[in-house]
């Protein structure tokens, strides 16, 4: 039985997937997982063509692409009891497996040390962890997020983030045009906020109910942010407010007179955001990129 099951998804990167592929296929302690996400190369037909000892999910034709119902998706073919999920365009080294899979404890998460933006994506954990925090939260949409939160479920259910040395990772250079070229969005550091913006809302929700939002909360949570933050474009221009309203809580007191009074506490959280400055891209290094970022989040004040 296979230790890691190698994941990774492909539309449209045929031309990346036979270069990491070709790196990773044959490595003990692996299976390996392609998700043909409606690929319009037909990824999928190439690795079974190549690579027979490869699992295949199709999903068949797909509308833009959502990283996490992809994932998701070859996570549920996996047999492993841990799970790596590696974009395309990540090259791991021949030795990846041998050096990794016999340091991985139970209780933690692993991700590359030091931690790169290309190589942000790059997760390993075990898939019963990966089930019990709710798997990658398909809301998220364009580039980006997705993996944020996976990471913050994560942490908050308790597991420990550790490292695997980076230098066992590569990369593939390519332009954002590749990157958002099936998104709604193509500013990647626009979705970037709304993104980041969703999930501080569905962590402050979280800490406060103490139970996740249902798919249609949070589905409608994304719908809000997204719309009010896409129209969030110049650095003279207003606040936009996100409202967020819990469900409403009844309340009883005590019965006098034969009577008990019933009413009801609403809590609703405020989110304020406003674009602060824009920074060329030439002057945005990616050491730097936590710290600028962060300027761009909403600013939020709860309300009770």
């Amino acid at each position: 039985m296979p230790a890691l099951s190698y994941i990774t998804t492909c539309k449209g990167r045929l031309q990346h997937l036979q270069q990491s592929l070709a790196r990773v296929a044959h490595q003990p302690h692996l299976e390996c997982i392609v998700v043909d996400y409606g690929c319009p190369e037909r990824c999928g037909d190439w690795v079974a063509a190549h690579y027979p000892s490869v699992r295949v999910v199709r999903t068949g034709p797909t509308e833009g692409f959502n990283a996490s119902k992809a994932r998701n998706a070859g996570a549920a073919l996996a047999s492993a009891p841990w799970l790596g999920f590696f974009d395309a365009d990540i090259l791991l080294d021949p030795a990846f497996s041998s050096l990794v899979v016999p340091e991985l404890k139970s209780g933690n998460f692993y991700r590359a040390n030091p931690l790169g933006t290309q190589t942000w994506g790059s997760i390993l954990c075990q898939r019963d962890d990966f089930v019990r925090v709710g798997r990658y939260d398909e809301c998220y949409s364009g580039w980006g997020g997705e993996d944020d939160d996976l990471v913050t479920m994560l942490r908050l259910h308790g597991l420990k983030p550790m490292g695997f040395p980076a230098a066992l990772l590569g990369e593939i250079a390519h332009s954002d045009a590749l990157r958002t070229r099936f998104c709604e969005i193509q500013d990647r550091w626009l979705q970037n906020r709304i993104n980041r913006v969703y999930l501080e809302a569905k962590t402050d929700l979280l800490g406060m109910r103490r139970s996740p939002l249902s798919a249609q909360e949070a589905a409608a949570l994304y719908a809000e942010i997204h719309s009010t933050l896409s129209k969030a474009g110049t650095p003279d221009e207003v606040e936009r407010t996100i409202q967020v309203t819990l469900a409403p809580q009844l309340l009883g007191s005590p019965a006098q007179r034969g009577q008990c009074q019933i009413f009801e506490m609403r809590k609703t959280i405020s989110y304020s955001v406003r674009v602060k400055a824009y920074v060329p891209q030439q002057e945005i290094k990616p050491a730097a990129m936590d710290s600028i970022l962060p300027d761009y989040a909403a600013q939020k004040q709860a309300t009770h």
